[in-house]
């Protein structure tokens, strides 16, 4: 066949019903397939549209953990006492070196190697604690130090470094953030809260300071749903903030049994598009309880639908550290502990995945390093431009 016969609007069509993986490889059969694939924003957006509507999308998590590099000194050249340069060395060999993988959500082989892929950022990442915001069709974002922005799309490559938000992260700790985007406007959303409350838009390019207020400060990641974000806060209420009205609202938690004080709890979304909730308890937490909230905003329909027990859980002192709610699963990270002199330390991690029908495990995944963290995202073409 040859392509050049083609209509345009046929070879598009075409096209769009492959998937991400196979678009990446065509992108070398042509200079035109090339532009189609990787620089026509509406085919992007086309392609992401009808993946997502045949449920054919493919869903990755997105991992970062901190691995301390090994490093060789000469014991007999090392400067003297006092030299600045030995300070500088000491400082480099103590740098702390981010790890990225991406594994695949769906596969029925979770934690096989041919599902993980190490990944690269296509720039030069600024130095500094790495934070993963969030992610939208496909595009993830990003914060170094609490105060440098990138998005990056880790199918394609592509990347942008955004505006410097100047005064807004003076203080240069994210209490609370989290990502969205509106259809109606198409535009790109990131909010993030230091001592004050901001926003970034992607279609002014700018960021500015919100004038609201939240009686109940959220923390953390904030979960997307019906174009707003919702966080738990530390009275078991759930927060909400509107991206497109750009307002605070207040979401009551499901009627559990709140008798344990040390209790775990995590928002999700659920295969129909429900907000839902897992809670977990430090005295049976072998145990995942999972809530949806059939009808958004309405109290009275939080339904429990399940009540995980973990059949075959670590030997010795472990705990879930975090738990990612899937529309057919769920996965969790666990940790082992251990006790070295008189101090609980954390031995060991994974990533177990397991399925709402079934209590099994259907997969693990040992991953090293430590303080993960972890985001799910899809396989797009989506970019951003100015």
């Amino acid at each position: 066949m040859e392509e050049a016969n083609l209509p345009e609007e046929i070879v598009v069509l075409i096209l769009s019903w492959l998937p991400v993986k196979s678009l990446l490889r065509f992108t070398c059969v042509s200079k035109r397939f090339h532009f189609i694939i990787l620089s026509n924003p509406k085919f992007a957006k086309s392609q992401f549209q009808a993946a997502r509507e045949r449920k054919t999308l493919d869903h990755r998590l997105l991992y970062n953990t901190t691995v301390p590099p090994l490093e060789s000194l000469d014991l007999e050249t090392l400067p003297l006492f006092g030299d600045s340069s030995y300070l500088e060395r000491r400082l480099l060999y103590s740098t702390i070196a981010p790890r990225l993988e991406s594994l695949h959500l769906e596969t029925t082989s979770f934690g096989d190697r041919s599902s993980v892929r190490k990944l690269q950022f296509p720039f030069q990442p600024p130095v500094g604690r790495l934070s993963l915001l969030g992610s939208c069709n496909g595009i993830v974002f990003l914060a170094f130090d609490e105060r440098v922005f990138y998005i990056w799309n880790p199918s394609t490559g592509f990347f942008r470094k955004l505006p410097d938000p100047g005064s807004l992260c003076d203080q240069r700790f994210l209490f609370n953030y989290g990502v969205g985007y509106l259809s109606a406007t198409d535009d790109y959303k990131i909010f993030i809260a230091t001592d004050v409350y901001a926003i970034f838009s992607s279609r002014a390019q700018a960021w500015k300071k919100l004038e609201v207020y939240s009686e109940s400060p959220p923390s953390y990641r904030g979960t997307l749903l019906n174009e707003a974000l919702h966080w738990l806060n530390q009275e078991n209420g759930i927060v909400a903030f509107d991206l497109a009205q750009e307002k605070f609202s207040k979401m009551t938690m499901p009627n559990f049994d709140e008798s344990s004080l040390n209790q775990f709890g995590y928002l999700g979304v659920s295969a129909e598009g429900c907000l839902s909730f897992a809670l977990s308890l430090w005295d049976a937490r072998d145990c995942i309880q999972v809530w949806v909230m059939k009808e958004y905003g309405v109290h009275d329909s939080w339904t429990k639908l399940f009540n995980f027990r973990f059949l075959d859980p670590p030997e010795g002192m472990w705990s879930f550290s975090r738990v990612l709610i899937l529309e057919t699963s769920i996965v969790a990270h666990i940790c082992t502990m251990k006790e070295v002199d008189n101090d609980c330390i954390t031995d060991v991690k994974g990533l177990i995945k397991i399925l709402h029908k079934e209590e099994e495990k259907c997969g693990e995944y040992v991953i090293e390093g430590f303080e993960l963290k972890m985001i799910r995202y899809q396989e797009s073409l989506c970019r951003i431009d100015d």
